[in-house]
């Protein structure tokens, strides 16, 4: 009884994980929308730039998506580093076949980018680097997250992805109280006599320290997820969140 009732929650989560919503692609007029808005809250005149997101059409909107598969390569690279099916006995991802049994990368990616032809989909992640294929076809992944700066499709829907994210940040947190509670946190270091040859150990120090904040954040909604997804017989509200770390640099 007890096995059959853990059966039918695993294939629950599993299958709530399958249909989970993917995640919003961000345009330029969806970041001129919100940089609009953030103006007008802070009383600033935004000028001729309105002129350009008034009447916006919808359907053109849509055709401006540039890069709609990111997010769900990043998820499976993730996958790839979190599910306990997909990992060998210290914790590291496997290197798995294309098609064998229950843990192969068409398997993989039927999860979590089903919309997209899976040797498509090889192709593009061994062409920026992310796996490579050894002499006996063993599929190996080598980061965890795409690089985004190396595509330029790519890294436009970043840069766009991450302002708009930045810009709702600022948005709440001016339309909402000052209490820790109601903010969502959002705090820099600043230092205005840096030496100038230190500047690579910075990037080093900042790039290793927010990889590993950022994978033990990615590490706990997970977690949080899934547990979700077994424990919950109600249908409650999900969100998307977005944590990011920036290194910002004004040479004068």
């Amino acid at each position: 009884m007890q096995k059959s009732l853990i059966k039918r929650s695993a294939r629950a989560a599993k299958a709530k994980a399958r249909s989970r919503p993917a995640l919003r692609e961000v345009t330029v007029d969806d970041v001129i929308k919100g940089l609009l808005d953030l103006f007008e809250h802070l009383g600033l005149d935004a000028g001729h730039l309105a002129d350009r997101v008034v009447n916006l059409e919808p359907a053109k909107v849509a055709a401006r998506r540039l890069y709609p598969h990111a997010s769900a390569v990043g998820e499976l690279l993730t996958a790839w580093h979190q599910d306990p099916e997909y990992l060998d006995n210290l914790g590291n991802p496997s290197p798995i076949k294309l098609r064998t049994g229950r843990r192969s990368f068409r398997r993989l990616a039927a999860r979590t980018v089903p919309n997209m032809d899976t040797n498509a989909l090889l192709s593009e992640l061994e062409r920026i680097g992310a796996i490579s294929i050894d002499e006996n076809e063993l599929i190996r992944v080598h980061m965890r997250s795409l690089p985004v700066y190396e595509d330029k499709h790519l890294a436009i829907q970043h840069t766009l992805v991450s302002l708009d994210s930045f810009i709702r940040t600022l948005r709440h947190n001016l339309n909402s109280s000052t209490s820790n509670s109601d903010q969502l946190f959002h705090r820099v270091a600043w230092n205005g006599a840096i030496d100038s040859r230190q500047m690579q150990t910075l990037k080093i120090r900042v790039k290793r320290h927010g990889q590993n904040f950022l994978e033990s954040c990615d590490n706990w909604m997970t977690r949080c997820a899934k547990s979700s997804a077994v424990n919950s017989r109600i249908r409650r509200k999900s969100v998307q969140v977005f944590i990011g770390v920036y290194l910002a640099v004004d040479r004068g």
